[in-house]
Parts: structure tokens; C-alpha cells; sequence
């Protein structure tokens, strides 16, 4: 795998890695709200404690591996994070949190870090479809993201050509299975298993580094830049899954009266359709849900961050329209899956039409979506939001 350097990276490709940090910041600040990111940084710091990098939790310091588990926890904490539709799932929540913890230890610029993070992505997303691709078992982003973020974090040690395809065979082999599916029908913590992919690749890099082997694995020669997969790569307009977010985008759309609606029908993919349809009890529920984000659009004329924490979940107007709400399975809107997300939503007759999730990589609002997070989490304008603290030279290259 040849590295690449930053300079050589074209222009269109260097924006859209930046929108894609920029997304990291804002989906990492309001990820502190959660339990889930509270518990991590907490068992970060107790178990992984050192003074290499910094937890973006609550800026405490702790070594490259529990920095790396702890920020990837918290980047995936509200489902809120980037995707690509074909590895259905989150390579940014795996790959720049284990490049952030390397980057910051070693104290890399901010181009070294760019290209690391760039690298990251590239061999993630390859190693996703291929994954896919071989098993009939969808596993969720950490059994990919892992490799991804191994190789990002050999790019910043600069480990040889020898020591990186080790580094990735590591990461390769001791990657999670995470059996996301289960965690999708019994939704809790587990999630999509982004904080263990980051530490899984840290610690496969640092091994490497050191001597340790591993057997020859699958991306080792992957030619970076020969398609730009990170051009591919969207990002969420809605906190929660995103199987969910066409029928959201289409509720809105045709959504009149709240306190007038007498019936629902969402009819979309099958995926989308095993999501829990029970009135949420926790954030994790409320995430892996299609009716109750349906039923908090229709009765609040949005779908946002407050709509996932528990407050929300005793709303008498939501839960009302939970009871309201039908959903099938559409033959033709599921032959489309997983290469496009659809759904249509009927509300009292008034039918929405065929509706695509936002924030796709097509999407002409791709970039406003992005903004949009970044206004609402008050995280600085800037891609490297959360290395911007006093002493990182990668905030000033």
C-alpha cells in the first residue's frame, strides 16, 4: 500500500474529508449528553489511564488505546455519525478516533494527520464491502472500521511496508464480530461497536510496531486513490438509524396538523422494518426504532437530539401516534437496499412519494446538513475541532 501524501490529495477530495471531520466534532460534542459516552471515558480512564492523549469527553488524558476507545464510543454514542450505504455502517467513528489518539501522542501535524485519517477511510470502506461481500453475517462496524483504523495508525507511527501489512493482518484478525443485527433488535450499548474497532486498530499498530506478527491479511495492498471511496461516505441529517431516516424525511414531508393525524403507513426495506417498534425506554431504543422517530417528526415538526434522551420518551402527542402507526415492506423499495434507503409514508391519505434518506453523498445539501450539526452542537468551525487545545501542533499546521 503506498502511502499518499497529503498535498498530492486533489482538492474536491481534501473538502470533503474536511466536511466529514467537521461532521466527527459536532456529532462527538452532543455524544456527551449520553450514559454510554459517560461509562466509556469512565472505564477508559480507569483501565487505560497515561498522558499521550485526551479523552474528548471531559479532557482527561489516558493512553493512545483508551483515547481511541473512549472518543470512538462517544462519535457513535447518538447514532449521529457518517456511514457508507454499501458496509452499512460507520468507518469516521472508527478510523478518526484511533487516528486523533496516535497523531496527538506522536505529535503529528495536522497534514500527517489529514493523510492518516484519508488512508483510514479508504482501506475501512474496502475492507467493509469485502467483508460483506464474504459473509452472510452482517457485522457491524468495529469488525471492519478496525482495519481501517489500524492502517491510519500506521501511517502516523510510520511503520515500514512489512510492519503496516502486519499491522492490518492484526487488526484483521482480532476485529470484533458484533453481531449488529442482534443489537439492533434488543438495542442497548453495544451498538456498533466503533470504540472497540479504534482500540482493536491502535493496539494492532503499536503491536506491530513492536515486533508482533500476524498473518497475511486482505488489505494490505490497497490502492489508495485509485477510487475515492470517502467521496461516497454520508452523513446524517437525524439522530438515530439510519433505516429510519427516509420515513422521517417523508413524515416531514406531508406532515399537517399534528393534532389531527388518525393514521400512518410507512411502508419501506426490510431492514428498516425489524427496527424495534416498542415506545422507547432508553436513547438506544429510541436510535434503533422506525415508528418512534416517525411519531416524533409527526408531532413536533422535527427529529432532533432532544427527541432521543429520555425526557422525551413520556411525550403524550408521540406516544399517542406510536399506536397510529403502520409499517410494510415494500417488494421494490427493498430490492434497493442497501445501494439506496427508501421509504414512502402516508399520513390521512396525503402520500409523501418515494423519499430518500438526507445527507446522501449525491445530496446537494450535503454540506449544509454538516453545517447545520456543527451550529446546533456550538463546536469551533473548523475540522480539527477537537484537537484545537493548547500544545497540539496539529491544530496549527
Amino acid at each position: 500500500m503506498t502511502p499518499i501524501a497529503w498535498p498530492d490529495v486533489p482538492p474536491y477530495v481534501r473538502t470533503r474529508l474536511e466536511h466529514l471531520l467537521r461532521d466527527f466534532a459536532a456529532c462527538s460534542a452532543v455524544g456527551r449528553v449520553t450514559s454510554t459516552a459517560r461509562v466509556a471515558a469512565d472505564y477508559a480512564a480507569a483501565q487505560h489511564p497515561g498522558d499521550e492523549a485526551t479523552s474528548a469527553f471531559d479532557g482527561r488524558r489516558l493512553s493512545m488505546t483508551g483515547a481511541a476507545f473512549a472518543n470512538g464510543v462517544l462519535a457513535n454514542a447518538l447514532d449521529f455519525d457518517d456511514g457508507h450505504r454499501l458496509v452499512k455502517g460507520h468507518p469516521g467513528a472508527c478510523v478518526i478516533p484511533a487516528a486523533l489518539a496516535v497523531a496527538e501522542a506522536r505529535r503529528a501535524s495536522a497534514d500527517e494527520l489529514r493523510a492518516a485519517i484519508l488512508t483510514g477511510y479508504e482501506v475501512a470502506i474496502e475492507a467493509g464491502m469485502a467483508l460483506h461481500a464474504r459473509s452472510a453475517d452482517y457485522h457491524a462496524s468495529g469488525a471492519w472500521g478496525a482495519i481501517g483504523a489500524a492502517a491510519a495508525g500506521a501511517r502516523l507511527l510510520g511503520l515500514d511496508e512489512t510492519r503496516n501489512r502486519h499491522a492490518l493482518g492484526l487488526a484483521e484478525y482480532h476485529a470484533p464480530i458484533a453481531p449488529t443485527m442482534r443489537s439492533v433488535a434488543d438495542p442497548a450499548m453495544t451498538k456498533d461497536a466503533c470504540g472497540w474497532g479504534a482500540f482493536v486498530g491502535v493496539s494492532s499498530a503499536l503491536l506491530a510496531r513492536g515486533g508482533f506478527t500476524a498473518l497475511r491479511g486482505e488489505f494490505s495492498s490497497v490502492d489508495i486513490g485509485g477510487r475515492w471511496h470517502v467521496l461516497d461516505v454520508y452523513v446524517k441529517k437525524f439522530p438515530c438509524c439510519r433505516w429510519s431516516h427516509p420515513a422521517i424525511e417523508a413524515a416531514l414531508r406531508v406532515r399537517a396538523d399534528r393534532k389531527g393525524i388518525e393514521s400512518v403507513r410507512v411502508r419501506t426495506f426490510a431492514a428498516a422494518a425489524a427496527l424495534a417498534a416498542r415506545p422507547p425506554e432508553t436513547t438506544e431504543e429510541a436510535q434503533y426504532s422506525l415508528v418512534w422517530p416517525v411519531a416524533a417528526a409527526l408531532a413536533h415538526g422535527a427529529f432532533g437530539v432532544e427527541h432521543v434522551l429520555e425526557p422525551a420518551f413520556a411525550d403524550p402527542v408521540a406516544r399517542e401516534l406510536l399506536a397510529r402507526i403502520e409499517v410494510d415492506v415494500d417488494p421494490e423499495l427493498d430490492a434497493a437496499f442497501p445501494g439506496r434507503r427508501l421509504a414512502v409514508v402516508t399520513v390521512d391519505g396525503r402520500e409523501s412519494g418515494v423519499t430518500e434518506a438526507p445527507g446522501e453523498p449525491d445530496d446537494p445539501a450535503w454540506a449544509e446538513i454538516v453545517d447545520a450539526k456543527v451550529a446546533a452542537a456550538g463546536v469551533i468551525d473548523g475540522a480539527l475541532a477537537l484537537l484545537q487545545r493548547e500544545g497540539s501542533p496539529s491544530a496549527t499546521s
